[in-house]
């Protein structure tokens, strides 16, 4: 990594260029990272350096940095792993210093580069996790210069098996395969969207998709490209989504993030997952590994919560069935004869309502919501407000057998999104987790979750 003072300008495209296609943009990109190497990267212990090199389009990059592939959300989660396994394994699986540094960095250049983006680290973070397990995917481990060995490779996309078919772009330079293009690098770049613009992050000449700091400095560029602010909730959702065109990608990269920036995170060697940590899913305890002491890691950037599209109370139909009009007239005086058959008897007529009660709906991929007694709950994305009901009340019911009776509301916020993204073996697992934060598990977890 280049040493020296350095620094990160403001006067990049985002300031000054006009729109221009992404091939152009390839051209232009590598001449300005490669001309002057040292100002594409930032030191920790340095600082930032000081030229014209991190730069940032105006125009949105629309090309994806990867594609979704069949059966996983991404390489570095096991298939069949739910969102709440890798989300809940966040701080016993670990970030490599390596990475951890490399998303730092990226936050650090970007926040001179275009300060108006707000990038956070933790979201770099988030990609690196779903993409590479943070460049440890497939047996590999970061060394000391932050290089995944023995190198990344996603499958060919040649098609088949469900993936997309994307013919070479780079004569197998960056992938090995002159006949198809595969994801290359810690964050899973396809070789024609890293040539357009991938980032040299550590000045040393060379822009490596297989090298972390190159690739973190690229995602954090692509994430700020076009007029993107990332305190938004929409821009997150619309930036990850341009990086990986699947909503589930994008949900569970935002929920990583937002876990990371809540602290859920530790610094680890640079190692293959399986010398030094745990991989996330795996309900076995981890070793003790403080966090970096470098205070100048920069502070987290919380992540924004998307409001829901519709906000809606579910009414008890039970209550609908009642009349709206209770009659009140009443005999004013005794009638003046006996009537000469006895009276049909009979009940005053009560007015029907003149309308079904509407029963709350919500639409695709609309988030559906519930106040309940702790809060508002919130569904997954495009799930019914009757589906949000079930999820809840299976959730109290399943809770309150373990002596929950009144969980808090993000206890049973991450019990119902269990529910409706893996079911009642998802429930389990999260009372599982709950009982042992709460050291119960010895005590509760034999009897009523033993199965």
């Amino acid at each position: 990594m280049a040493k020296g003072k350095r620094r990160a300008t403001g006067s990049g495209w985002r300031q000054a260029a006009p729109l221009i296609p992404l091939a152009l943009f390839a051209s232009a990109f590598t001449v300005s990272a490669t001309d002057d190497p040292a100002v594409a990267t930032a030191s920790l212990e340095q600082g930032l350096s000081g030229g014209n090199s991190v730069v940032v389009p105006k125009q949105p990059i629309s090309q994806p940095a990867n594609v979704p592939q069949p059966g996983v959300v991404g390489p570095g989660v096991d298939p069949g792993e739910q969102p709440t396994q890798v989300v809940s394994g966040l701080s016993r699986n670990g970030i490599p210093n390596a990475a951890l540094k490399a998303y730092s960095r990226a936050q650090q250049v970007l926040a001179q580069a275009d300060p108006s983006c707000h990038l956070p680290w933790t979201l770099v973070a988030a990609i690196g996790r779903v993409e590479s397990n943070h460049g440890r995917f497939g047996g590999n481990a970061l060394n000391s210069q932050g290089v995944a060995v023995p190198g990344i490779y996603g499958p060919r996309l040649d098609g088949s098996s469900g993936t997309a078919r994307i013919s070479d772009t780079d004569a197998g330079a960056f992938d090995g395969d002159g006949a198809f293009d595969r994801a290359v690098g810690p964050m899973q770049f396809i070789p024609g969207t890293w040539r357009a613009m991938g980032v040299d992050g550590d000045g040393d000449g060379v822009r490596n998709p297989q090298d972390i700091d190159d690739a973190a400095m690229s995602t954090a560029v692509y994430l700020c490209s076009g007029n993107t602010d990332l305190s938004k909730a929409s821009d997150v959702n619309a930036a990850v989504l341009r990086y990986n065109h699947s909503q589930q990608y994008v949900d569970l990269v935002v929920s990583i993030a937002k876990a990371y920036a809540g602290g859920s995170w530790i610094a680890v060697g640079n190692g293959t997952s399986g010398d030094d940590v745990d991989d996330a899913g795996q309900q076995i305890g981890g070793g003790d590994i403080n966090a970096p002491s470098d205070k100048n890691l920069p502070k987290t950037i919380d992540l924004p919560t998307p409001p829901p599209t519709v906000i809606t109370t579910p009414t008890d139909e039970r209550d609908d069935t009642r009349p709206t009009v209770v009659p009140t007239e009443r005999p004013t005086s005794k009638p003046t004869s006996k009537p000469t058959s006895k009276p049909t008897p009979g009940k005053p007529t009560p007015t029907k309502p003149t309308s079904k009660p509407t029963v709350p709906t919500t639409t695709t991929p609309g988030v559906a919501t519930l106040t309940t007694a702790v809060g508002l709950i919130v569904g997954t994305v495009g799930s019914t407000v009757g589906e949000l009901q079930t999820a809840t009340t299976y959730c109290q019911s399943e809770m309150a057998k373990v002596t929950i009776t009144k969980p808090t509301q993000d206890q049973l916020q991450k019990c119902v999104t269990a529910y409706q993204t893996g079911g009642a073996k998802a429930v389990d697992q999260v009372i599982r987790n709950l009982l042992s934060l709460l050291g119960l598990l010895g005590v509760l977890g034999g009897g009523i979750l033993g199965s």
